[in-house]
Order: structure tokens, then C-alpha cells, then sequence
């Protein structure tokens, strides 16, 4: 028995297909070591031997060759010299006791041929009895996938040979990693290899050495073509190839171990039949899916021989997928090899080809495939998209199946059934929303109904005073429709109205964000009370939209507009001043629309508010409210701000202008707009015109923005003497609503915070301190709190 190191330099001798490498092999491996050296031949000699008839195991009497120093002295034949009609042109392979030359044929053709010859001196009665086996066994071949035998014959030395098929291609796997078939392209090629096996098998000849390196592989017309070859250790069934007798030993191990079928290792020629190459085919398979053979090499090179054949006769090898996933260093190279990706490998292999294979390597051969046409017709359903043999039929594996297999129409029909369900889906879907939609809309209404009456109703308590009464409605309004504008606006108005400025500020802002129209009158007043309660954001906002509106159509006088612009000190001077200053300018140029001295006030609060939102700024002054001043004398001094001295209101009842101010009105604010323009000589004439109009009740207005003219223009004293008429006139009228705020009407909110804001700029500025009037501010909205039930912070600004 050979020892371990004479097997494992055997094994990895075999895989030397090339003789020089082969010999170097042995070279290294043997070193200086004679006997080793001849024992491992010996074995070589063994596994090329040809098959049935040659089952004797090296170093039998019938084994020596008859002529030894002839075999020693090299072979008779060399490269150039003739064999018949062939003349020999290379020697591309050696084995135990044969030589294989590339040969050409001179006549009848010329071509190119392979020609096998038993070696010089090996010429025993068993080695011509074996050579003449295998020649007879390639003879009866007649398939494209088996390397055709064109000749035979016998030398002038009695030396048979035979001429066959030139194959020059690679060993199966090598040339299928080489061009990286898939493994679809592999299992294509692999139903060529069992169709040449199951011919072979047909002719009553097992192979009994399928290996790769017997598997040769070439292009024809750029088509990979395999070509069975080799049977050298071929065994006949039932019948025999040669008249020459040869007689089977037993415990002689034929064949290659990775690819040995369980009954071969028993090392007994007599029970091994085809389903012995139906294994060593599902060896070969296994290592075209999965880079691998079953066992690993390294184990078999490093094991005896008895350990080897247990090996192969009582282990189960694992499924090619569950191998591959144990090659981690090699993995991603297997699968660039199959043009495939790594995860997608694995899952190709499991399932029905992991089962494929499974049957083929069964350890009892009564349960593996009963021929290699039938391994065949497996692989050809599983790429077809049929159910295998190899598993058992479950109804569920059968339909994935046939899935596969009608996999046009399955896809289409399972498009076609999607789309349906996802466009039911959708339908029901798209019902579902619409009905919620509606249901969503119907409430609005219902609730935009009710918010409407609410805030109607909340206007009439607060035209009547009854301000507590209209809190609570506006709160009601509110809690049905929080995104809805119209009820925090009305809301805001009323706060404005009785001075509780920055609930008033909070409210506004909120119904700005949630798209309410600045175009509605009761924004009058709005921007100076933002800036004066720090909401920077909100005015910043309302500025833009003002601007906009403003320049849609410049020509036309807008002054209410104007006026929440120019109340800003935030104006670029030279880039919008001056432009504004100009269009006020041009305005002023034009005759006035009415009475002269009619002054700004407040929207009316007649009746309920448009909600359309159309109404705008036109008929935004209700004059009917206040006096016509023409031709009255100038209000006492000491007259409370509300109580005011004229005619009964026009018979009309409202008296509207589109945008516009009295004259008077006018004045001022084009003054503000020189201001911002830093026109400071023209701010301080219109002033002072305004000013000494004795008709116009709200000079208190003036007396700040003519002290930041005079601090301008470097003339202090006038400017600090303004400043302080500006505190004097502003706190009088804060102490006169004090005493009684229910009385103070809705004619003072918005020209009461601009005074305020513009006085704490000039303070800001001149003196660099806020305004003194935060006591008289707070003192008022105390008094205004106690107009509603509702807890109200008493320290907000």
C-alpha cells in the first residue's frame, strides 16, 4: 500500500496535464530519492493504464515491460520520423506505458491527426491487450462529443497504435472559468458531456476516469464544443473488446479518487457499472457550479489510502451551494468566473440544482440517476423551467415550475392581475379619499357657517361696546375654524380697539401666515402696530406685500399704502426714499379727491365684514363718523379725544374715497417719505404746514417725526423741544382714554401706535433711550383689561 507521501505526490501529479510540467513536478517532489521516485511512476503508470482488461495493479509480472533497457534508453520514435503514412510533429502526452503525438497524416489526406503508440519496451502481452481494449473501445464510438478514431496499426516492432481526432482545447472547468460561462453555459455544456458518456455506455463501455482533464473543450465556429477522450482504464459490459485475455485482480484502485465513485474505492473492478460514471458526472458537475470538488483535496492528499476510501464510500459531501458559502477568499473569483453576482450564485445553486447534483453523488447507486440521459434530461428541465426529477413534486414546487417555465405569460398574466388589484386598490383608494374630501369640505362649510355667524354676531357687541360679549364670540369663532383668517382678524381688531396691542399683533400675524388678504380695510393701522410690538418677521412680510401693491399701478395715489411703508426707519434712503419720496410728491401735485381737511380713520363697523375679500382698501374711511371741519373752529385744547364738534353725518350715511387721506392727512405722510428720503428740509415744511392746520384734530402725530427732521438737520434744540411736545401731547391723550376706555371708540388705535412707535424711535435716536411712556402704556392696558372676562397678561407690552 502506498505510503502518504507517495500518495500525495501521486494526487498532485495527475493534475499535471502537461508532461514537462508533470516531470518537473516529480523533479521537486522526489528530490534525490530513487525509490520514491519509481514508486510514485509506478502509480502513474497504474492510473494511464487502459481500462477492463487492464484492472491488474502495477508491479505484476504481467505489468514489467518485456523489453526494460529499451524503455530506459527513451523511445525509438522522434519528432520528424514516420509511422505509417504519419509523420510525427509533436509529442503532447505520456503515459504509463503509452506516448500521444500530434501527427500528420500525408495520405490519402492531409490533415492533422493524434496518434497514441505504446511506448518503446512497455510492450508486455497485457499492455498490448490493454492498448488494443482501448483502441477497440474509441473504435465503436460514433458521436460528435467523442474524439473519433480514424486508423490503426502496428509498427515494424509489433508496437500497436491507433489515430484519432486531434482535439486541442482545455479540461472543461479550466475552459470554462477561462471564458467565464455562466451557469446556464456550463450546464449547456454538461448536457453534451452526458449525451458522449451515455453513448459510450450504449456501446457497452464505462469510462471510469470522468474527470475534467478527460473532458477536453474546443471552439468550433466560436462555439465551445466537448469532446470526450481517454479510455484508458474503460471497462467493457458484457461483452469483451479483445480476443486477448487479461486477467482482474482485486484491491486494485482504478481511477482518479476526487472523481471515484463509492464501488470504485472498493478497489474491486467486478461490481462497478454506468452508475459508477453517473457520479463521477455529478462530480464533474459539482465543480463546474461550484469552483470545488465534494471533497476537499488538501484532505484527500493529506489522509492513507483506507482513510480515503472511507472517505469517499461513507461521507456525505455538502451541497455545491452550502459549499460555496464556506470559500470566502475565493468566492468573489468563483463568481466573476460565472459573470454572476455573489449572492445570486448561491441562490442559483440552491434549490433545484443543488438537488440535481445531490442525486448524482448518492452513496447507494441504486438511488442516483439510472443513466447519463437521464442526468441529461434533469439539467435540460431545469433550464426549461420544469419541474426536475430530483425533488419530490409538491403542488407548490410544480406551479413555480411551470412559473418558470411559461415565464412570458405567467409575468404577463401576473402584470395584467396586478394591475387590476392595484387599480381596484386605487379606485377604492381614490373613493375613500374623495369621500373623506367631501366629508372634510361639508364640515368647513358647516363650520365656516357657523364661524361666520359667530363673527357677525361678535361685531354687533363690539359696535355696541359690549366687548366682553364680542371676545367670547370672536373665541368661539376661533375654536371651530383655527385656520381660518376672518376670525383672528376680527379678533385682532377688537383687541386694537380697546388698546391690548400685542394679543391684537398675535392675532394679526397668525391670519397673515394662514393667507388672509391685506387688501381688507381692517389692515389699517396694522404695520406700525407690528413693529411697535417687536413682531420684526410679520412686518417684514406685510412690507413686501405693501410694496407690491403699491407699485402694480404707481400713478395712482395710494396713500394708506404709502403711509404703513414711510412709518418704517428701516427704508434703504437712496434706493427706496427717494423713489417714495418722489411718488408722494407727484400725488401731492394732483388735486385733492374731496374736502380738504377730512381726515383718516378707522374701517367702519357698520355691519358685518365682507368676506370675499374684494371689498380692498375702497371705502375704507367712514366719514360719516366724523365731523366736517369746514369752517368750525379749531377743537378746545382740553377736548377729549372722541368727543368731536361738526355737523350731523352726511344724509348718505358713508361718505368713501379709493386709498385716499384728506389733505391734511396727505401732508404728513409724503413728510414721513421725505424723512425716510432724508429730505429733511422738505419733511420739516410739510410739518409745519400740517401742523398749523388748526382744523386737524391729530397733530399729536406730528411732533415726533419733526423732531427726527431737526436732529437730522443738526438742530438739536428744535429737535429736543419736539421730542418733548411729542411726550406731553401723546401722554394727554393716553391719560384721557384711561379714565374711561370703554368710551375711547374705534378713531384712535392705529394714529395712537404710530405716535407711539414713531416717538420711541426719536427718543431712541436723539436721546438714545426708549420712550418714558411705557408707565402710561401699561397704566392703559390695565384699564383696558378689565373690559373683558377673559384672563388677560398684564405686563405684556
Amino acid at each position: 500500500m502506498p505510503n502518504p507521501t507517495e500518495r500525495a505526490i501521486f494526487l498532485q501529479a495527475i493534475d499535471e496535464d502537461n508532461l514537462d510540467d508533470r516531470l518537473a513536478y516529480l523533479d521537486s517532489a522526489c528530490g534525490g530519492d530513487a525509490s520514491l521516485r519509481a514508486s510514485v511512476e509506478a502509480l502513474l503508470a497504474a492510473h494511464e493504464q487502459p481500462a477492463a482488461l487492464l484492472d491488474h495493479p502495477i508491479g505484476s509480472d504481467q505489468c514489467r515491460p518485456a523489453f526494460p533497457n529499451q524503455f530506459a534508453g527513451g523511445p525509438l520514435e522522434h519528432i520528424g520520423s514516420h509511422i505509417g503514412p504519419y509523420k510525427l510533429m509533436e509529442q503532447i502526452g505520456e503515459g504509463g506505458f503509452g506516448l500521444v503525438f500530434v501527427a500528420e497524416q500525408e495520405q490519402p489526406v492531409r490533415r492533422r491527426v493524434a496518434l497514441k503508440i505504446v511506448k518503446p519496451g512497455a510492450a508486455s502481452k497485457e499492455v498490448i491487450a490493454r492498448f488494443e481494449s482501448e483502441r477497440q473501445a474509441v473504435a465503436m464510438m460514433n458521436h460528435p462529443n467523442i474524439a473519433q478514431v480514424f486508423d490503426a496499426g502496428e509498427t515494424s516492432d509489433h508496437r500497436p497504435y491507433f489515430v484519432m481526432e486531434l482535439v486541442r482545447g482545455l479540461p472543461i472547468t479550466k475552459f470554462c472559468d477561462k471564458k467565464q460561462m455562466s451557469v446556464r453555459e456550463r450546464l449547456n455544456l454538461m448536457i453534451d458531456v452526458c449525451s458522449a458518456v451515455h453513448h459510450a455506455h450504449q456501446k457497452g463501455v464505462i469510462h471510469r476516469d470522468i474527470k475534467p482533464s478527460n473532458v477536453m473543450v474546443t471552439l468550433h465556429d466560436s462555439k465551445p464544443v466537448a469532446k470526450v477522450i481517454d479510455f484508458g482504464v474503460a471497462k467493457a459490459i458484457g461483452q469483451r473488446l479483445t480476443e486477448k485475455t487479461v486477467y482482474t485482480r482485486f484491491h486494485s484502485m482504478i481511477g482518479t479518487p476526487l472523481y471515484m465513485s463509492p464501488e470504485q474505492a472498493e478497489m474491486s473492478g467486478l461490481d462497478v457499472d454506468t452508475r459508477s460514471d453517473i457520479y463521477s458526472l455529478g462530480v464533474l458537475l459539482y465543480e463546474l457550479l461550484a469552483g470545488k470538488t465534494p471533497f476537499d483535496r488538501d484532505r484527500l492528499d493529506s489522509c492513507g489510502l483506507d482513510e480515503m476510501r472511507r472517505i469517499i464510500r461513507e461521507e456525505e459531501p455538502p451541497r455545491p451551494s452550502t459549499r460555496l458559502s464556506t470559500q470566502n477568499k475565493t468566492l468573489s473569483t468563483i463568481a466573476d468566473q460565472r459573470r454572476i453576482d455573489l449572492h445570486r450564485l448561491a441562490s442559483t445553486l440552491r434549490g433545484d440544482l443543488d438537488w440535481i447534483v445531490m442525486k448524482s453523488l448518492e452513496k447507494d447507486r441504486s438511488r442516483r440517476y439510472d443513466s447519463a440521459a437521464s442526468l441529461a434530461d434533469d439539467i435540460r428541465r431545469y433550464l426549461d423551467g420544469e419541474p426536475i426529477v430530483a425533488r419530490p413534486p409538491s403542488t407548490l414546487y410544480q406551479f413555480q415550475r411551470f412559473a418558470r417555465r411559461h415565464r412570458v405569460a405567467f409575468i404577463t398574466a401576473a402584470l395584467v392581475g396586478c394591475t387590476m388589484i392595484i387599480g381596484t386598490a386605487a379606485s377604492l383608494w381614490q373613493m375613500s379619499k374623495a369621500i373623506q374630501a367631501r366629508q372634510e369640505l361639508e364640515q368647513f362649510a358647516e363650520n365656516l357657517t357657523h364661524a361666520s355667524i359667530l363673527v357677525a354676531s361678535g361685531q354687533t357687541h363690539a359696535d355696541a361696546g359690549r366687548w366682553n360679549e364680542a371676545a367670547q364670540h370672536y373665541d368661539a369663532a376661533v375654536a371651530i375654524q383655527p385656520t381660518y383668517f376672518l376670525p383672528r382678524v376680527q379678533r385682532a381688531q377688537l383687541y386694537a380697539r380697546i388698546h391690548l396691542w400685542p394679543e391684537a399683533a398675535n392675532d394679526y400675524k397668525i391670519a397673515l401666515d394662514t393667507g388672509a388678504s391685506i387688501s381688507q380695510p381692517q389692515w389699517l393701522g396694522v404695520p406700525a402696530l407690528f413693529l411697535y410690538t417687536g413682531h420684526d418677521d410679520a412686518f417684514a412680510q406685510l412690507f413686501e406685500q405693501y410694496e407690491h401693491q403699491l407699485l402694480e399701478n404707481a400713478e395712482e395715489p395710494k396713500w394708506s399704502l404709502l403711509r404703513g411703508l414711510v412709518v418704517s426707519d428701516r427704508i434703504d434712503a437712496a434706493r427706496n426714499g427717494q423713489f417714495l419720496a418722489k411718488l408722494a410728491q407727484s400725488w401731492l401735485s394732483k388735486p385733492p379727491p374731496g374736502p380738504p381737511h377730512r381726515f383718516d380713520g378707522p374701517p367702519s363697523f357698520d355691519g358685518p365684514p365682507s368676506f370675499d375679500g374684494e371689498t380692498g382698501f375702497d371705502g375704507m374711511f367712514n366719514f360719516d363718523r366724523l365731523p366736517s371741519l369746514e369752517g368750525t373752529p379749531s377743537p378746545a385744547p382740553n377736548a377729549r379725544r372722541g368727543q368731536r364738534d361738526g355737523p350731523p353725518p352726511d344724509p348718505s350715511g358713508v361718505v368713501r374715497r379709493q386709498h385716499q387721506l384728506p389733505r391734511v392727512m396727505c401732508n404728513y405722510v409724503a413728510a414721513l417719505a421725505h424723512l425716510r428720503a432724508e429730505n429733511f428740509d422738505s419733511a420739516i415744511s410739510l410739518l409745519d404746514e400740517t401742523r398749523a392746520d388748526a382744523h386737524w384734530p391729530d397733530r399729536y402725530l406730528v411732533h415726533a417725526p419733526l423732531a427726527l427732521a431737526h436732529y437730522q438737520n443738526d438742530e438739536s434744540e428744535q429737535a429736543k423741544r419736539s421730542l418733548e411736545l411729542s411726550g406731553e401731547s401723546i401722554r394727554e391723550v393716553l391719560n384721557e382714554i384711561c379714565e374711561q376706555p370703554q368710551e375711547s371708540g374705534p378713531v384712535l388705535w392705529n394714529d395712537l401706535i404710530e405716535a407711539l412707535q414713531l416717538h420711541d424711535e426719536a427718543s431712541r435716536t436723539i436721546l438714545g433711550t426708549p420712550s418714558q411712556l411705557q408707565p402710561n402704556v401699561i397704566q392703559l392696558r390695565n384699564a383696558s383689561i378689565n373690559l373683558i372676562t377673559r384672563p388677560i397678561d398684564r405686563q405684556s407690552k
